[in-house]
């Protein structure tokens, strides 16, 4: 477990995690030092915390971990967001120009990250609450995690409301 070692070394919550880890069995240890691995690979900060729910908890932390960081990533990328924005609105890059014109470039991006996180929020809560409108509607959804096969696990990817205003400190 050298990965899983290396976090315990530089957490402020060591003797926690080392209780936690006392506990698992040896699969689940397996199963821990994985995961910190994947998500050390993936980006997170602190793979501990994720790692340790995943297996002693049954969450799918490293699909709401990912699922988090893609959405994260799309909503900092404010330049692919605004070429994409070009695609439904032909006057698009003439309406850019003139506030980055008005207001500057730096602001201008400044103002737009905030807003595409914003929308991203928004998406988060649809796909965490499903629809709102069930009952009338007689459907819903929610995200599902599967296997590199595309095969469902059965494991429901929830709660992504809950870390997304903070995710940044995550990666």
């Amino acid at each position: 477990m050298v990965h899983t070692q290396k976090h315990l070394d530089n957490s402020a919550d060591k003797e926690y995690y080392k209780q936690v880890i006392a506990k698992l069995t040896d699969t689940q240890k397996e199963q821990f030092e994985s995961l910190v691995i994947r998500l050390e690979n993936a980006g997170a900060k602190n793979p501990l915390q994720w790692a340790s729910s995943e297996v002693t908890e049954g969450i799918p932390q490293f699909g709401r971990f990912l699922m988090l960081k893609t959405l994260f990533d799309i909503s900092k990328s404010t330049e692919d967001n605004i070429s994409m924005a070009g695609d439904f609105d032909e006057d698009f890059e003439d309406k850019y120009s003139e506030i980055k014109d008005s207001v500057g470039q730096e602001k201008l991006l400044a103002f737009l990250t905030s807003y595409s996180k914003g929308i991203i929020y928004n998406v988060v809560e649809l796909l965490d609450e499903g629809n709102r409108e069930a009952d009338r509607d007689k459907i819903s959804w929610t995200l599902m995690k599967t296997d590199e096969n595309f095969e469902s696990t059965g494991q429901i990817i929830q709660g992504l409301h809950e870390d997304f205003l903070e995710f940044g400190n995550e990666i």
